[in-house]
């Protein structure tokens, strides 16, 4: 029942989805066309859902989101901090699929790029001597050959990573099932601490996860969207590609909390 609520929450009830503002402008206009005491409530709705909106697709709010009120969790990581990991895990963050049901195509999401890359990086700081585990199952029923494990593999292949390093975790769909999947595969090898790679809106909720079964990840956060150097009277002006990003943020906050309900970031 609870899986149920939160599937339903996840497909239409994220703040900055096209899914949240549908409803909430529907459930507007409802109001406004039904009884005097509904009518009242019609415009202060369709007003916070204007605001709201207005301020998700603001850059300077995006960014505070996207780094859950603190920007030097976003920051690249130096050698230093990295030393004494055994291995690098990356977690897929999302794909799409087309085509006709018979031959599809699967392309990473944005975020599973920035993902990839950072994880390239990553592996040239360390010199390339480190395993890469990339993780992530299947995006689409119609699919089934395509996963993000693979999609990820080729990406960090192209930013330089040697073939014969990268592992792959190819079962998982959700962050809860990535952690449950890689922790046997880390404990292992012995591969313990080691850097895990997600967007910083994602990294607390996917650390605590792994730190729950008993091993020790450091926190490595992908950028979130795009290299982007906005005036300060841009940071201020609504941008529909940095939406995605305040929505994403509103996923990672409801998804912290259900996480935490479950019990599972916590020993």
């Amino acid at each position: 029942m609870l899986q149920s609520v939160a599937d339903f929450i996840k497909t239409f009830l994220i703040p900055g989805s096209f899914s949240f503002l549908l409803l909430g402008l529907t459930f507007g206009v409802l109001l406004s066309r039904g009884p005097k005491r509904s009518r009242k409530l019609a415009v202060p709705l369709l007003t916070a859902l204007a605001i709201l909106y207005w301020l998700e697709s603001l850059p300077v709010v995006a960014d505070v989101l996207g780094t859950r009120f603190y920007a030097a969790d976003a920051r690249p990581k130096s050698p230093g901090e990295l030393s004494g990991a055994h291995a690098i895990v990356v977690l897929g963050a999302g794909a799409w699929s087309y085509g006709p049901a018979t031959q599809r195509v699967t392309v990473p999401q944005e975020q599973t790029i920035f993902n990839a890359f950072e994880g390239a990086r990553l592996s040239h700081l360390m010199s390339d001597r480190l395993p890469v585990i990339a993780s992530g199952g299947v995006v689409s029923a119609d699919a089934e050959e395509d996963t993000e494990a693979a999609l990820l593999r080729a990406l960090l292949i192209r930013g330089g990573v040697p073939a014969e390093r990268v592992l792959l975790e190819s079962d998982s769909r959700t962050t809860r099932e990535q952690v449950l999947n890689v922790v046997p595969m880390l404990k292992q090898h012995g591969w313990d601490p080691f850097i895990l790679i997600a967007p910083a809106v994602q990294l607390p909720r996917a650390a605590a996860g792994f730190a729950a079964q008993g091993v020790h990840p450091i926190g490595a956060a992908a950028p979130f969207r795009p290299p982007h150097h906005y005036s300060p009277v841009e940071q201020w002006l609504p941008d529909p590609a940095v939406l995605h990003v305040s929505e994403r943020a509103a996923y990672d906050y409801l998804a912290w909390f259900y996480y935490w309900m479950r019990g599972w970031l916590r020993r």
